[in-house]
């Protein structure tokens, strides 16, 4: 037994238990240890099955409550994540124990009376939780853990009602509001401990299956041969789990079974988004934690990797369907799949791997159709149509929400009679006039690739500054005299994507001579940006006119002002020109550019 390192006694306190499919209870204790288990004898009884007899312990000790898991069979699970050592719980946190989420409320502090006798209880009234839907579909938490973080705050006490019968008592109850948010916080807590209980399941069938088949086995690629060897085993296996643990969580059995199925001789969790055209990006923190792209918008999968080793199995696989498979010492992988998806992972033994998948950018649209979305004025398309007409260097900067595609396939359709040289991750669309450029696999490669299309007669290099070596070829290659590059940058913002390639180009040279050399690359910069009603605008269009100082010197030529938030939550603005003929003016002019000045006078337009 752990003994609290203080002489003070322990706080009144209660333990909220909420039971899946019943009520709530409260249990209130005033001692400074309880241990939970499904049998008499623990101070809180949990009687189920997929509770251990002694399943875990809370303890109070220097002003903090913790919980130990007791090398239970189901784990015990703390805001999601299953616990291996002491946590500290603070008020809020949800611990998990089989079928029972259990919050603690703390109470009044010890009494200063020296008999030790407690202060009276507090009234902790419970918010009302709903009842959970089966097989709901799981969304993980978007909050830091303390433990991660270093932080760990002491818990408070709760805000204490009157003790009952008081008139405090007779406060009206909480609003809809806040009981429908404590419910789905709820639900979605315990949706997501029962997939990670069916998780730990996969991995214990996986390991029993596995063992003593030799890696090379587990690495080859799957298919029907694998089904047909694994599937007998992974149900025999399942069989002896089933009759070993005295219950296993209802309905699971299928979903088990079909999840180890796919990670011994498929792509596991992998293998439905590979095939779903409309998933542009996916990635895989650790084993368990997918994030899904489409569209620009990121969700949770519903389903993760049972652990490092199925993920490993996994990239060896994608790696040996590029036709380069993996060599056993390989940390950091880097692949190009047959379908243009691009394969990066860092592979770290003893550490959660980091695995990305993203496949090219597809290019569409044109200047009308973002003047019809509201993307960009009428004024703004005219303005960037003459840039192109007169070849002057465009650099889009945004983040990676999809709007880089728009303005950049918007851009690409508009060039006049010229062929597309598209290096990167972009693909081009059926109206564009172009193709695609391998970069190769090195630096070297790369830059000798774009030196060469940045020298093709009637055409147009279409690139995304996205390395170091990459934005140094480019910038280069516009100073040996390309010109009419379409280039692009992921940013935060205008400013920041500037920074980044300005300290790519410091890499291999001075920070002036960096700074020099991107102010006399590019001399117009677009900023693009999904706002709050998913809406993506661009924000600010200016041309790039030198240095000043530290910084490189913009003028803006349009920039777009919100004005207000329609119903709907629709946000209306304006895109606001200059007011001036700006600089750039006179270099369109001088390329024979058809120019309109009236474009930056003309009243605001929406």
């Amino acid at each position: 037994m752990v003994s609290p390192t203080t002489q003070a006694k322990a706080p009144l306190f209660a333990v909220i238990i909420h039971e899946k499919g019943g009520a709530e209870r409260r249990e209130v204790f005033d001692t400074s240890e309880i241990s939970v288990g499904r049998v008499q004898g623990n101070d809180l009884m949990l009687p189920k099955g997929n509770v251990s007899k002694r399943h875990a312990r809370l303890v109070y000790r220097d002003g903090r409550f913790i919980v130990t898991d007791l090398n239970s069979t189901n784990g015990t699970y703390v805001n999601r994540r299953r616990i291996t050592q002491a946590t500290i719980v603070r008020e809020g946190d949800r611990i998990y124990i089989g079928d029972f989420v259990l919050r603690v409320e703390a109470g009044a502090a010890a009494s200063d009376d020296p008999n030790g006798s407690p202060s009276p209880p507090a009234a902790l009234a419970p918010a009302p939780v709903a009842e959970l839907p089966p097989g709901a579909l799981l969304r993980s938490a978007t909050e830091d853990d303390d433990e991660l973080t270093g932080s760990m705050p002491r818990i408070v006490a709760a805000h204490r009602a009157s003790v009952p019968g008081s008139e405090a008592s007779m406060a009206p109850p909480r609003g809809d509001a806040s009981v429908s948010s404590r419910a789905r916080s709820t639900q979605n807590d315990e949706e997501d401990t029962q997939r990670a209980l069916a998780l730990d399941l996969v991995a214990e069938l996986v390991l029993r299956v596995t063992q003593g088949v030799p890696a090379e086995q587990l690495e080859a690629q799957g298919g029907e041969e694998a089904v047909a060897r694994f599937d007998p085993l992974i149900r025999e296996a399942w069989a002896r789990l089933s009759g070993e643990r005295h219950q296993l969580p209802q309905g699971t059995g299928e979903a088990v079974l079909a999840m180890a199925r796919a990670e011994l001789s498929d792509l596991g969790p992998l293998s439905d988004l590979l095939t779903d055209p409309t998933v542009t990006e996916i990635a895989v923190i650790g084993p368990r934690r997918l994030t899904v792209s489409r569209g620009g918008r990121q969700s949770l999968a519903p389903a993760g990797f049972s652990g490092e080793q199925a993920l490993r199995w996994a990239v060896a696989r994608l790696c040996a369907l590029s036709g380069e498979p993996m060599r056993p010492d390989e940390t950091d992988v880097e692949r190009r799949l047959a379908d243009g998806m691009q394969l990066s992972a860092a592979l770290r033994p003893g550490r959660e791997s980091l695995v990305l998948l993203r496949r090219p950018r597809r290019l569409s649209g044109s200047l009308d159709d973002l003047v019809r979305r509201g993307t960009i004025s009428r004024a703004i398309a005219t303005f960037l149509q003459q840039c192109l007409a007169a070849r002057l260097n465009l650099l889009v900067v945004g983040p990676r929400d999809g709007g880089i595609e728009l303005v950049v396939g918007a851009l690409a359709s508009a060039v006049p009679d010229e062929e597309i040289l598209c290096a990167g991750d972009f693909e081009l669309g059926p109206e564009h006039q172009g193709r695609r450029i391998p970069l190769g696999a090195t630096p070297d490669q790369a830059s000798r690739a774009i030196s060469l299309a940045a020298r093709v007669p009637l055409g147009r290099l279409l690139v995304e500054v996205g390395s170091a070596p990459l934005t140094g070829s480019v910038c280069a290659a516009i100073a040996d005299g390309a010109d009419g590059v379409i280039a692009c940058r992921t940013a935060g913002s205008l400013r920041r994507g500037l920074s980044r390639i300005i300290s790519d180009i410091a890499s291999t040279r001075s920070l002036s001579a960096a700074r020099e050399l991107v102010a006399g690359s590019f001399e117009v910069a677009i900023e693009v940006a999904r706002l709050r009603d998913d809406r993506h605008r661009v924000l600010r269009i200016a041309e790039v006119t030198g240095t000043s100082g530290d910084e490189l010197a913009l003028s803006d030529v349009f920039t777009f002002i919100p004005d207000r938030t329609a119903v709907g939550g629709l946000i209306e603005g304006s895109f606001v020109p200059c007011g001036a003929t700006p600089p750039v003016a006179e270099m369109l002019r001088a390329r024979g550019a058809i120019f309109d000045s009236a474009l930056f006078s003309r009243p605001p337009s929406r």
